[in-house]
């Protein structure tokens, strides 16, 4: 017989226990991705719930809810140790629940999930469970069973995207080094003929950093299969986009007017003026085994594009130093300058021109997170590159040199100095008018600054780009000196920090110029070979 109070005091529990659970619902529903945060907010909320203690435990007893304050720890470890052997019986499947009554109350335990070994939910009460305790903690380990399942499900997940990533990279790297061949085999693991192409398109992104993982996984959805999006392993805000090429038509079609490429720059567009911060360089089509080459016209683009109030800015064909120099005279020179590595053999002689043509653009430190390979590796072949050709690869001018060398096509046997007079040198070579009209016109654009802006670049060239230096030689602020470069790069359209094929033209016509000397300092044997 049930009295009147009686009646009152059930209801008020049935009140209080529909609570609970409409309340554990709220955390279910809250906790769908079964993070860490989710988690351990259920098993704080159980224990209040209960009045009690609640811990997660692994097999071997450790905790399952991450991070835990001494306190907690010290609550776990106390569980752990009253519910001794147990929990391990519980965890391999042997139980599916089991409960342990001492002075202290009583503790239960409770099996998760259908594979063993299971995660368990230990709870313990200084008194026995009553019905609606127990039945809110076989509820709470429904949930938790839930959370976790999608906490592993997320985990893996996570470990397919980062798989990815390393394997887009990879394949990048390869085709940076030039090893095409093994690159689409590679890339055949990403999507079906991702590079079954001859040509592509770089585009670099620069992100925000507060938005940067945001912003990747949103592009990366955007280009889809049709592009390479990669994280850029030398520079942390930039991503790296490699588009294909699919002509359209038959060969009367010009390359550039491309599906797949046009898609993906209409994208890459569109996206650039969905999110403010983000600046887009695009470079010039190229063959793959020529990627290094885009991915530089792509670089040199962001750094016009930091500039333009679209924030966007696509490689413009140029008239290159390259294309000025007489072909045969040229060739010859650069021959004789690269001749000393011909000793080398086959199979490593490849390698190290590759690590030496991203060495002059970069640092070491990131031609080597472009390559994959370590910086010990990328110093280790600049070095014994220059100690072959005897020159200080330290110095601007011999870089310069060196990378105009390593730009030249070869010459036909006999073509240069046929008629037995001393083959030309870099400074002859610059010395030609087409070269000095080139010069002129390049280096004359700064003039329409405000400030002596050639003057600053000179020097700062002759003094091997060291900002101090030529802060102390002309009498100014090292940061002058800095926004003068910074002036100057947006008059040139050529970005001058922290150096590269940019740089090395602005050398070179300096030099034709002779506002540089090329044989002023010791270790430019190139310049003068």
């Amino acid at each position: 017989m049930v009295t009147e109070d009686g009646g009152e005091q059930l209801r008020g529990q049935s009140h209080d226990h529909a609570a609970r659970l409409n309340r554990l619902l709220d955390l279910a529903r809250a906790g769908e991705s079964g993070d860490d945060a989710s988690v351990r907010r259920l098993v704080t909320w159980l224990a209040g719930a209960l009045g009690g203690a609640v811990t997660l435990a692994g097999r071997d007893g450790e905790p399952l809810t991450g991070p835990a304050s001494r306190a907690e720890a010290a609550a776990h470890r106390e569980l752990a140790a009253r519910a001794g052997e147990l929990l391990g019986q519980v965890a391999g499947g042997r139980l599916h629940a089991a409960a342990v009554d001492d002075h202290h109350g009583q503790l239960r335990l409770v099996a998760l999930g259908r594979r063993a070994p299971h995660p368990v939910l230990a709870a313990a009460l200084p008194r026995p469970f009553g019905e609606q305790d127990a039945a809110l903690l076989g509820h709470a380990a429904a949930v938790l069973a839930l959370l976790l399942k999608a906490r592993e499900a997320e985990e893996q997940r996570r470990s397919a995207e980062r798989a990815t990533e390393c394997l887009r990279l990879a394949v990048f790297q390869l085709l940076m080094g030039g090893d095409v061949a093994l690159a689409q085999r590679t890339a055949a693991g990403l999507g079906s003929g991702l590079l079954d192409a001859d040509t592509a398109r770089v585009h670099v992104l620069e992100l925000p950093g507060h938005r940067r993982e945001i912003l990747v996984r949103a592009c990366e959805e955007a280009t889809g299969e049709r592009a390479l999006a990669v994280r850029c392993a030398a520079y942390d805000s930039q991503l790296i986009v490699v588009a294909p090429t699919t002509r359209r038509g038959g060969p009367e079609e010009d390359a550039a007017h491309d599906a797949g490429d046009h898609d993906v720059a209409a994208v890459l567009h569109r996206f650039v003026e969905e999110h403010p911060g983000v600046f887009l360089g695009s470079g010039g089509l190229h063959p793959l085994a020529q990627l290094a080459d885009a991915y530089g016209e792509a670089a040199r683009a962001l750094a016009v594009a930091r500039y333009r109030p679209g924030r966007v800015a696509e490689h413009l064909p140029q008239t290159r130093l390259t294309a000025l120099l007489d072909p045969a005279a040229s060739g010859a020179w650069a021959a004789r300058v690269l001749r000393p590595l011909d000793t080398l053999p086959h199979h490593g002689r490849g390698p190290l021109l590759a690590t030496v043509g991203l060495g002059l653009e970069f640092t070491a430190v990131n031609a080597a997170k472009i390559l994959g390979i370590s910086r010990n590796t990328v110093r280790a072949r600049m070095d014994r590159t220059a100690a072959l050709l005897g020159a200080d690869l330290a110095d601007v001018r011999a870089r310069a040199a060196l990378h105009l060398a390593l730009q030249m096509p070869p010459a036909a046997p006999g073509t240069a100095a046929d008629d037995g007079s001393r083959p030309a040198g870099l400074e002859r070579l610059l010395a030609a008018g087409p070269v000095r009209d080139w010069a002129q016109e390049l280096l004359g654009r700064l003039a329409a600054a405000d400030r002596d802006l050639r003057r600053t670049l000179r020097t700062w060239i002759a003094e091997n780009t060291a900002v101090e230096e030529t802060a102390a030689r002309l009498g100014v602020h090292p940061r002058t000196v800095r926004d003068h470069l910074r002036g100057a790069e947006q008059l040139l359209g050529r970005r001058l920090v922290p150096g590269g094929g940019d740089l090395y033209e602005v050398v070179l016509a300096c030099a034709a110029l002779e506002e540089v000397d090329l044989g002023s300092r010791p270790g430019c044997v190139m310049c003068a070979a």
